[in-house]
């Protein structure tokens, strides 16, 4: 399975440190703090999206940001519906109901991970009820790296620029 992860250029080679990101140190959207997790994207589209929540403009991110590619063994993940997301669970703040959900995938070792849908896209598109309007914006997969076992996932090769020159250009 290949998986995409923008991430600052300067952790690249260290990507399998997970306890020294934000994600694990203070938890994030789907997960709470400690929980073992990765975050990537099924689609190098999603990973570049995902970069616009911290960077304010693509030169910026150019700049800071690389595209890293991975190689991963197939994976159990289990695809968290729609209709077991709770309001608001795409605003800003991390909500405690959200990063349960996540836990409970995360932690449990019937799963290596979950597939759920990005917030950087309509809320209306993430949870249509018509399942391929839908499923297109179910696009990060989020793993636990201690049940994948890193050894089983390979960073192939990181990409600079991120984005094109030409994006967002006068």
């Amino acid at each position: 399975m290949i998986l995409f992860k923008s991430m600052r250029s300067k952790y690249v080679s260290d990507w399998a440190n997970y306890k020294l990101t934000s994600s694990y140190i203070d938890g994030a959207r789907w997960n709470s703090a400690n929980t073992p997790v990765l975050y990537f994207s099924s689609n190098v589209q999603n990973a570049m999206l995902e970069t616009s929540n911290y960077q304010p403009n693509p030169a910026k991110a150019n700049k800071f940001y690389s595209m890293a590619v991975f190689d991963c063994k197939e994976l159990r993940l289990h695809t968290i519906d729609a209709d077991n997301l709770p309001n608001e669970w795409n605003r800003t703040t991390h909500l405690a109901d959200l990063q349960q959900l996540g836990d409970s995938f995360l932690l449990n070792n019937k799963y290596d991970g979950i597939i759920v849908p990005s917030a950087t896209i309509n809320p209306e598109i993430a949870t249509h009820p018509i399942n391929s309007i839908r499923l297109a914006s179910y696009a990060n997969v989020i793993i636990n790296p201690k049940t994948v076992g890193l050894n089983n996932i390979k960073l192939i090769e990181a990409y600079q620029p991120l984005y094109s020159s030409k994006m967002f250009a006068p």
